[in-house]
């Protein structure tokens, strides 16, 4: 009798000790599902971040480029002018 009795009490230890198991069990995979999601828009903010960097970029050399038009032209007008100047003398 005594045994049984021990028996039935490792038992309903060991069945609490599974339903908690069980419980962590469900909590790390709605955990590893929370960490997929994450990972997930994570990547999705890097290629937005990388479109707006590459957006940026060319903002950025917009300028440059008109500037060196402008000197392109003035310096073709300068020898322009130098030349019309020699072939009128």
């Amino acid at each position: 009798m005594e045994k049984e009795a021990e028996i039935r009490e490792r038992v309903a230890v060991i069945e609490q000790d599974c339903k908690s198991i069980h419980r962590r069990l469900d909590n790390l995979e709605q955990l590893t599902k929370s960490v997929h999601t994450i990972a997930t828009e994570v990547k999705a903010m890097r290629e937005n971040m990388n479109d707006i960097t590459e957006r940026v970029d060319e903002i950025e050399r917009k300028p440059t480029k008109r500037y060196e038009t402008v000197v392109t032209a003035i310096i073709t007008a300068v020898i322009g002018a130098v030349i019309g100047y020699f072939l009128k003398r």
